[in-house]
């Protein structure tokens, strides 16, 4: 078990795969070893559940920050900004699993009898016990076996997850008008969204106000914001096929060396990873 390593010198240096099933068809399995890549802050539109493997990572959250050691459980619902990253250049191993957000609202809405569209997590981090020891073993049968048995398991803890740690919660858009306007403006067009400046004329407010409005209220700029959106649209669109040169002009990148330092920059992984490894349970009987 692995604790520490040289620095990788770059995401391709890194040993991880990306997996998805269609016995398992809401969910992106991500596994990554010994790692010392660092996470810019960034959110998913996915619940998110991660399982350390080994080493130690910090994870930051809008509330604080929690350290994570081998065999905890972390847990963040969607659009939640936070950052994983490793202790003084030691590495880690984890696993993280992106769960779709429509497939943990009907769980929650079967759960509580009535329909839920956005929930939140009560704790953010599962300390180590029998439990995460077997949801391990569960992954790693699945993964080298792909078996309907330890497909339907899986699915059973993460509603385990879902319905003991996570709670609806009620979608409130308009909490501050201006962040609500902003946010719409920019989600319009990502691949070539409206500058600043223009954006804060638009409101008539000043360029540092409006960006000291969002980042309270999201946790990053809206620039960073905007490239979060370019990296999650990319990952759809790796996912469906598309060329990465294609993609990186869907997403209004430059080329396709923007792309490959934003996705860098934000997953810890390159276009190419992610998009090689895909699919990878279906090859298997």
């Amino acid at each position: 078990m692995a604790q520490h390593s040289a620095k990788q010198r770059t995401a391709r240096d890194v040993q991880q795969q990306f997996c998805v099933s269609e016995r398992l068809p809401y969910l992106t399995i991500r596994t990554t070893r010994d790692s010392t890549q660092a996470y810019k802050a960034h959110s998913h539109a996915e619940f998110s559940v991660g399982l350390m493997l080994s080493g130690a990572t910090q994870l930051s959250l809008p509330q604080g920050e929690l350290l994570l050691e081998q065999g905890d459980i972390i847990l963040i619902a969607p659009q939640i900004v936070h950052a994983c990253n490793p202790l003084a250049d030691r590495s880690r191993s984890y696993h993280m699993l992106y769960i779709d957000n429509a497939w943990c609202c009907d769980v929650l809405s079967a759960h509580y009898e009535y329909p839920v569209r956005q929930f939140s997590c009560n704790i953010n981090k599962v300390a180590a016990t029998a439990g995460s020891k077997r949801f391990n073993a569960l992954l790693a049968a699945f993964i080298h076996q792909n078996h309907d048995a330890d497909a339907l398991a899986i699915a059973d803890y993460l509603r385990y997850l879902l319905c003991r740690y996570c709670t609806p919660q009620t979608i409130n858009d308009v909490a501050n008008p201006i962040v609500h306007a902003l946010t719409q403006r920019l989600l319009q067009n990502i691949s070539s969204a409206p500058p600043l400046q223009a954006m804060a004329q638009e409101f008539k407010q000043p360029q540092a106000t409006l960006i000291r409005t969002f980042k309270k209220h999201y946790g990053i700029t809206p620039k960073a914001f905007v490239n979060n959106q370019r990296v999650e649209q990319a990952k759809m669109l790796l996912k469906s096929g598309m060329s990465i040169v294609d993609v990186a002009s869907e997403v209004g990148c430059a080329d396709q060396s923007q792309l490959h330092r934003m996705f860098v920059n934000y997953t810890a992984s390159t276009p190419r990873q992610y998009q090689q490894t895909l699919s990878i349970f279906d090859n298997k009987s």
